[in-house]
Parts: C-alpha cells; structure tokens; sequence
C-alpha cells in the first residue's frame, strides 16, 4: 500500500469552508427580494436576474471568491513548503513556489475567481429556476394555489441553502485540487496519491480510490472503476460535488511504499517498486 501522509495536508479546513459558506450567505442576501403577491413567478425570477448582474453584487462576489482562493493558496504553499523542506530536490521546489503566480498556478487562480464569482451571484437565480420547475410540476399535477404558495414559501429557502453549501464545500475543495495540480504542472510532478476522509460517509468509488496512485496526465473515473452509473466523468481527490478527499503529490519514489496500488488507463492494479519503475520511472525522480 502507499505511503499515508498526515490527513488534510493539501485539503481546505472546515473552518476556511465555513467562512467562505458565511461569505456566500451575506451575497444571497443582499441580491435575494420576496416575491409581491402581484408579481408572477416570471417576473419574480426577471427581478433575481437584474439584481445579480448588478454591479456591487458583481464585486461583492469576485472579492469574495478572491479571498476564498487566497485562503486556499496560503494553506496549499504552507503544506508545499513543508513537503519541500523534506525533498531531495527542495532547492528547486522553493525557487518555483516564490515565483508561481507568473505561470500555471497564478492563471487557475484568476480562473478560480471569474468561476466562483459567477457562481456565487447565480445562487438565488439557479434557486427560484428549480422552484418555477417544481411549481409548474406541481400545478400539472392538480395542486391549488394555496398549497403552491405554501411550498414556495418553505421550498425557496432550502433551495438557497442547498446551493449555498453545496459550493462552499464544493469550491474551495476544486480550489485546492486546482493549485495543487497546477503547482504539479510547474514542478513537473506527474503522479500523486488518493486520500479519503476514512469514514462512514465515503461513497464506495472513492472508497476504491484510497491510497491509490495515480497520474495527472490520466485522472480516473471512480464511479466506472466501481461499476456504478454516472455523469461525472474523470477527475482527482476533491474534484466532484461534496467530495472530501485529499490528494498527496508523490514528489520522488521514496514517497510510494512498495507493492502499491496504481491507476493507469481505467484499470487499478498491484505493482511492485521494479514494476513501477519499469513502467512509469521517467516521470518520477528518485
């Protein structure tokens, strides 16, 4: 099995994800108004549209999605750092670190921040476009208006909520996954380690993926491995919806133990030190 380094190193804290869910909440509030008993569903959603695109609300949302990468990024280069200081090649890995926002790594940033901004003032749209489906649903089945206007009433909140915790979890993992796959690309680090949360809650895909190797030039599909359906396509630890895996960059051989579990083209299988090296040394120093 591979090398277990200390849990969370590369992750988001829950205290960065609640701040940032915090952040996201004051937004929402600022762009969501009540619906006017005069106001039709449309109109209602026209109003959410104008308010979102508003300037203030614009900037209120790339400086809060600036902030929430800072956040992520002083956390990811503390851990960067760290591994550095405990690598045979620590001279190079801290000379790149100093001047990373030049390359890869400072172009995810600002596409981190135009993505979450986006998201963020489109929270209470997306919301009240899920409740004008599920109204109309509701009415194609028959219901009054008065029950319709008592489930507009408890279902728009949850809605928000959803939403908005969805992406402060969501966010700020793909955040730290981004960085560190872009610091990867600089350092030219080709491979990396799947870590779980190793709970009761991991899903059983990335239950599969735990400890496993795998390359960034050839992200896995957890859910095929596991022969489950879906849509979610290749990705790394952190890279899907409420996902709380970690990735662990392998900087050299010596952070693989030996036999260990690698992906490589839609298979996981064993592979002794000889056969990995055989196989895959080029792309890892020693």
């Amino acid at each position: 099995m591979a090398k277990v380094l200390p849990p969370k190193k590369f992750s988001p804290t829950q205290r960065l994800e609640k701040a940032y869910e915090q952040g996201i909440k004051q937004i929402v509030h600022r762009v969501l108004t009540p619906k006017r008993p005069d106001q039709t569903l449309d109109e209602w959603l026209a109003e959410l549209v104008e308010r979102s695109q508003q300037e203030d609300i614009q900037r209120a949302s790339e400086t809060l999605a600036a902030r929430m990468c800072k956040w992520v990024a002083v956390g990811n280069q503390k851990t960067w750092r760290e591994a550095a200081a405990r690598s045979m090649k620590s001279q190079k890995l801290f000379k790149l670190l100093e001047k990373e926002m030049q390359g890869a790594t400072g172009e995810a940033v600002r596409r981190i921040i135009q993505q979450n901004a986006q998201l963020i003032s489109s929270i209470p749209l997306e919301a009240a476009q899920r409740l004008t489906d599920e109204v109309t649903k509701a009415q194609q089945r028959g219901a009054r208006p008065g029950t319709i206007a008592k489930m507009m009433k408890a279902r728009f909140p949850e809605l928000v909520r959803s939403r908005v915790n969805l992406i402060s979890r969501t966010e700020s993992a793909k955040t730290s996954l981004a960085l560190t796959m872009a610091r990867c690309e600089e350092l030219n680090i080709d491979f990396a380690e799947w870590g779980t949360s190793e709970d009761v809650r991991v899903r059983p895909s990335h239950k599969l993926m735990d400890k496993v190797i795998f390359s960034w030039n050839d992200l896995p599909n957890p859910e095929a491995l596991a022969g489950e359906k879906s849509t979610l396509g290749n990705y790394g630890p952190g890279g899907c919806p409420n996902c709380r895996c970690v990735v662990y960059p392998v900087l050299s051989l010596e952070d693989i133990h030996f036999p260990a579990r690698v992906y490589s083209q839609g298979t996981i299988r064993h592979y002794t030190k000889q056969e990995f090296i055989s196989r895959f040394a080029s792309k890892v120093a020693a």
